[in-house]
Parts: structure tokens; C-alpha cells; sequence
């Protein structure tokens, strides 16, 4: 069963693009343009195949629920999405201002420490399976270099939940930068929330609280 919590969970991605691009990632994408996926064969190096190799290792993850423990689900879903995701550019975007006042070091460390987190919180929550499916409907060109994929997750009681995702090019890979659940981004959310601790708390005082909750997640998850 997919966690309650895990539905906000998965727009934990957020949007690291050039101010050009910003208002399309920031929108929740329309179909009105769009291609359904279901019509089409999925190839490598699309958005569709990103959004398929990231679908399929959390279901992966759920199957293997307690069996594989925590540890072994890590395992399973953190080195794809850190295919799927373009944590550098989130990582940017979600601190603001304050990124650029980071050093060198201090970027590279906030970028792994957000890494970790988005893969400790997909093996924490996604640990068990009953039926539960995901479908890429449609996708659609949102601006040169710019992917809108739509798609949804069934759960096991016939519950629909949308899934929109924003992926950019780099090189041959298109990654992730942005996710909707259910037409609501959370990137407003994790910029208020990140921007506010460094604010108040400092950057050191951030990494702290992320690497508590990854801690939690392992603690608390079996």
C-alpha cells in the first residue's frame, strides 16, 4: 500500500531552470497539445522512458516491501533517481538566493545530503504492494529542451492520483526537474520551508535537519 504521505512525497522535485523557462515549469502543464504515450512505443532516451525507469523501481520497491528491508529498497531506487532527477539544478532552485552564497563545498554537500533524503524517503514509503499501478498518458512539448509527462498512480482501492512531470535535456538524458501531484507543485513548499531554516537556523542547521529525518526514515522503516 502506497503511504498517504508519499502523494506529496513524490513532488519533491523541484524546478532548477533558466528565468526563460521558469513560468512553464512553475505551471502546471495542459494537454491540450499533448501526445498520448499509450499510442506510441516507449524508446530510450525520451521522457517517457525517464518517467517509466522511475515508475517501475518504486513499484519494484513495493514488491519487495519487508523482504528487502529498508536497506535493500535504498538500494534498489537511489541509483535511479539520480538518473531521473537533476538534483544540482534542484538543489539551486530550492535555496534561492542563498545558494549563491554557499561554497563550492557546501553546495556539493547539500546536493548529496538532498539526494540521500529523496531516496531514504521512496524506501521509506514505498514498502509494501497490493495491486497499485502506474500510466503514462500523455506527454507534450512545453518549450524546446522542456518535457511536460503526464501520468497517474492507481491504488489498490481504484483511487486515481496525477502525476505531472517536468523534465529538461542534458545531453542525452531527460531528467527530472519538476513534479504536480495532483496539480499542486511542491516547489513553493520546499523553498519556503528550506529558505526559512537557513534564514533562521543557518545552512549547517538545514543539512542537520535533512540528515535527522534520513536517519528516522532508516530507524523507523522496516
Amino acid at each position: 500500500m502506497l503511504k498517504k504521505s508519499v502523494i506529496t512525497l513524490l513532488a519533491c522535485a523541484v524546478t532548477g531552470i533558466t528565468p526563460a523557462l521558469s513560468a512553464a515549469a512553475l505551471a502546471a502543464p495542459t494537454a491540450s497539445t499533448s501526445t498520448t504515450s499509450t499510442a506510441k512505443t516507449i524508446v530510450a532516451n525520451t521522457p517517457e522512458a525517464t518517467i517509466t525507469a522511475l515508475d517501475a523501481v518504486l513499484i519494484k520497491s513495493m514488491q519487495g516491501g519487508s523482504r528487502l528491508g529498508y536497506s535493500g529498497r535504498y538500494r534498489i531506487v537511489a541509483p535511479v533517481l539520480q538518473r531521473a532527477f537533476d538534483y544540482p539544478q534542484i538543489a539551486s532552485l530550492t535555496l534561492g538566493a542563498y545558494w549563491e552564497k554557499l561554497s563550492p563545498e557546501q553546495q556539493k554537500e547539500f546536493v548529496g545530503v538532498l539526494a540521500d533524503f529523496t531516496a531514504a524517503t521512496y524506501a521509506a514509503r514505498f514498502d509494501s504492494y497490493n495491486g497499485e499501478r502506474f500510466a503514462i498518458t500523455k506527454s507534450e512539448t512545453l518549450h524546446p529542451g522542456t518535457e511536460g509527462v503526464f501520468s497517474t498512480f492507481t491504488e489498490h482501492n481504484g483511487k486515481v492520483h496525477r502525476f505531472d512531470y517536468i523534465l529538461q535535456k542534458q545531453g542525452d538524458q531527460w531528467r527530472i526537474v519538476n513534479v504536480f501531484a495532483d496539480g499542486v507543485s511542491d516547489l513553493a513548499l520546499k523553498r519556503a520551508e528550506y529558505t526559512e531554516t537557513v534564514q533562521k537556523k543557518g545552512f549547517a542547521a538545514l543539512v542537520a535537519h535533512l540528515k535527522a529525518q534520513i536517519a528516522g526514515y532508516a530507524k523507523g522503516s522496516q
